[in-house]
């Protein structure tokens, strides 16, 4: 083998070898482009991907695609429209922020009425030759130059069309408008800077109603801007960010006639036709008022000599008609215009307004039938007759007590164990003249008790029976001096003879408890102590009190009485 061939076979092998990594770098590419495009929702609009769309949303969408009329594929990423052929039925196609460059698809869309196609990179108008029915058209956002493919559209109503590159070619990128039957056009934010498209297009469309124009260079070079836009288009009836009146037409007429000085006279023209405007209307109302007035007033002159009246009058008039014919329907249908709510909650406020609380009757469903209501009467009367009577009879039971003494006692619950009784400066000057006197004044028995048996003082005993401290009056040293006087003394309760069970229990109970100290005592012995602390130097005066009590217990061990005395008393 030469040297020839051998280089030959060398260089052979090396463009093999730098083939197949090119084949190998341009296979890895496509997948990565693949991925990156799938990262971007860049699938295809395909068969399955429709399917998979219809099984999304079972609410929005039939399983059979020609029952559908509207579909919503924004947002998808999709580079082609198609495989729309089984969409028959369909009206309104949202397929907003793709990556559509062309209008296809659409040839069995007969019947679509809507058609978005915003923010898409569709470069030319076509592909609408299948939609006859198209009402609103939205291209804003894409890459348009020129205005074409719409004439075969006699539908067309709505036409928006702002942000793209339509103006660049001049007024042949817009001539095509003349040619649609559009009502709404929206250009904003696109090229067109020749102000001769408001002679050439806007003027020559007819049915022009609506038109977006600003952000156009063209709107800055027009003078005069609205007014010369609302004068020379007639059927215009808003205008970029605010509606066209009559009364700005006719200024901007005004305006185009003879300038600012003739706007100005025009516009005082129209204050003064709407102030005699309104003028007019009050007048004509007034004139109603009076004309009304003065037709009462023959009326009544008239109905003065008839000899009938409004109620016997045997002509009926239209309204007399309805009346009659309206309550005879509520006489008829009374059982289904009866409100028992209503009945119930009036009854029951009439009840509380006389004081009748315990009065009421049941208004029942049953009771407001045709052949209740005399039932519901009897009974409404039955229990009027026995709350009345009820009524008499607790008259007549308060009579007696009401001849009575009124009874003005007030108990005072007074914790004995614990806090002394209470004594002005009043009664420490006379509780310390009563104690250096030592004679207080016996307790009188009163009418109901015998001298005999006269029970010692109590500070909540009086003659009315129990009370507090006040009831015994105003006088401080009476108070003090029968204080001192129970000082000295024991309670003796009655004696009583043992003529039952219970009574021995009784003194059973007693003679048990003879030696423990009784609630009386104890008191005793607070008694004493506040008086020795309110006197200061009387502490003799005490301690005799003290030694004449003890020899008073040791002497009648059986003075005290039982609980339940003890509980009586006190109660």
């Amino acid at each position: 083998m030469t040297t020839t061939e051998l280089d030959r076979r060398l260089h052979e092998s090396v463009m093999k070898r730098e083939a197949w990594k090119e084949e190998e770098f341009r296979r890895q590419r496509k997948k990565h482009e693949e991925e990156v495009q799938l990262g971007f929702g860049g699938t295809e609009m395909s068969k399955e991907e429709m399917r998979k769309l219809i099984d999304s949303d079972r609410r929005m969408y039939y399983r059979s695609e020609e029952l559908n009329d509207k579909l919503f594929i924004h947002y998808k990423g999709w580079k082609e429209l198609r495989n729309l052929e089984g969409w028959t039925g369909l009206k309104a196609l949202y397929a907003e922020c793709n990556a559509f460059d062309r209008i296809s698809g659409l040839e069995n869309c007969r019947s679509l009425r809507s058609l978005f196609l915003q923010e898409n990179c569709i470069k030319k108008i076509s592909g609408l030759e299948n939609c006859p029915m198209l009402w609103n058209l939205n291209l804003n956002s894409n890459f348009i130059e020129r205005i074409e493919g719409l004439s075969h559209l006699k539908h067309l109503n709505t036409l928006t069309i702002q942000k793209n590159r339509i103006g660049f070619g001049g007024l042949d990128d817009l001539l095509h408008l003349v040619e649609t039957p559009i009502n709404t056009l929206d250009l904003q934010d696109n090229k067109i800077w020749d102000c001769d498209v408001v002679p050439e297009v806007l003027m020559q469309m007819q049915d022009l109603r609506v038109l977006y124009l600003k952000g156009n260079p063209c709107s800055k070079k027009i003078p005069n801007y609205r007014k010369g836009i609302t004068a020379v288009c007639g059927n215009l009836r808003y205008l970029d960010d605010r509606p066209v009146f009559p009364e700005d037409r006719r200024a901007a007429d005004a305006f185009n006639r003879g300038g600012l000085e003739e706007e100005r006279a025009e516009r005082r023209r129209i204050r003064q036709e709407n102030v005699e405007k309104h003028d007019r209307n009050m007048q004509a109302f007034q004139d109603m008022v009076d004309r009304v007035k003065r037709e009462k007033r023959e009326r009544d002159a008239m109905r003065l000599e008839d000899k009938y009246t409004d109620d016997t009058d045997p002509v009926e008039s239209r309204e007399k008609r309805m009346q009659k014919q309206i309550q005879q329907w509520k006489d008829e249908n009374a059982d289904e215009l009866r409100d028992t709510d209503r009945e119930r909650a009036e009854a029951s406020l009439k009840a509380e307004k006389e004081g009748r609380s315990g009065v009421s009757c049941r208004f029942d469903e049953a009771e407001f039938d045709a052949g209740n209501e005399e039932e519901c009467k009897e009974s409404r009367e039955a229990e009027a007759s026995n709350q009345a009577d009820s009524q008499d009879h607790t008259t007549d039971a308060e009579e007696p007590e009401e001849k009575n003494t009124e009874d003005n006692r007030k108990l005072v619950y007074e914790d004995i164990w614990d806090e002394p009784p209470m004594l002005s400066n009043k009664a420490v000057s006379s509780t310390s003249s009563a104690k250096a006197d030592c004679s207080p004044p016996a307790r009188q028995p009163s009418s109901s008790q015998d001298a005999a048996s006269s029970a010692p003082f109590l500070p909540w005993a009086t003659d009315q029976g129990a009370s507090g401290m006040e009831s015994l009056g105003g006088n401080e040293s009476e108070i003090v001096k029968r204080a001192a006087q129970m000082a000295a003394k024991t309670f003796n309760p009655p004696s009583r003879t043992a003529g039952s069970a219970k009574d021995a229990a009784l003194q059973a109970d007693v003679d048990a408890n003879a030696g423990k100290p009784t609630w009386y005592s104890r008191y005793s012995e607070k008694i004493a102590h506040t008086e020795a602390k309110l006197r200061g130097g009387a502490g003799q005066a005490m301690e005799e009190a003290k030694r004449a009590q003890e020899s008073e217990q040791k002497a009648a061990p059986a003075t005290a009485c039982d609980d339940g005395q003890e509980l009586d008393e006190m109660d």
